[in-house]
């Protein structure tokens, strides 16, 4: 076989890998939301006050790593005086430093207590700050944080 030959086919082996990956995709984001085709992206609910739940994220973060590094909690905030205070805040978003290789992601955990409801709603979205493919990573980020509220807040 001549070398003209091989890399033809080379050239076309990289290009069907290349269509096949604008075909699938998965963007530079991933979030959740109540309709989520996925059901492992839907929002989430749980039955825990809004001051413990809180505490239990500030918590949780550090503990979470990508590829052997750690999440950094890089900002939090609410309605009311204190995002931590469940008496003046209902709501409370989390901004979240995601480590992947050699880029950062950004995560954002939005929580909010209906006051008609005994729960906290959670939705989560995580983005990439570059490029325009993740290779599904943003919703890996989702499924760990999504994981570790289950384990934490869900009945059991």
């Amino acid at each position: 076989m001549n070398i003209i030959k091989v890399l033809g086919i080379a050239a076309g082996v990289v290009a069907a890998g290349l269509a096949g990956l604008a075909v699938t995709n998965p963007g530079n984001a991933a979030e959740t939301s109540d309709d989520a085709k996925d059901e492992s992206l839907q929002t989430r609910r749980y039955r825990v006050d809004f001051k413990t739940f809180v505490e239990e994220i500030k918590k949780m973060i550090p503990t979470l790593t990508t590829y052997g590094q750690n999440w950094k909690l890089i900002g939090s905030g609410g309605s009311g005086k204190d995002a931590g205070s469940e008496a003046e805040s209902h709501s409370a978003t989390f901004i979240i430093e995601v480590p992947v290789v050699f880029f950062t992601d950004d995560l954002e955990i939005n929580a909010n207590k209906e006051a008609e409801k005994d729960e906290i709603t959670v939705n989560v979205r995580s983005a990439s700050r570059l490029g325009k493919s993740d290779l599904g990573e943003n919703r890996r980020h989702i499924l760990q944080i999504l994981k570790a509220l289950d384990e934490k807040f869900t009945d059991k």
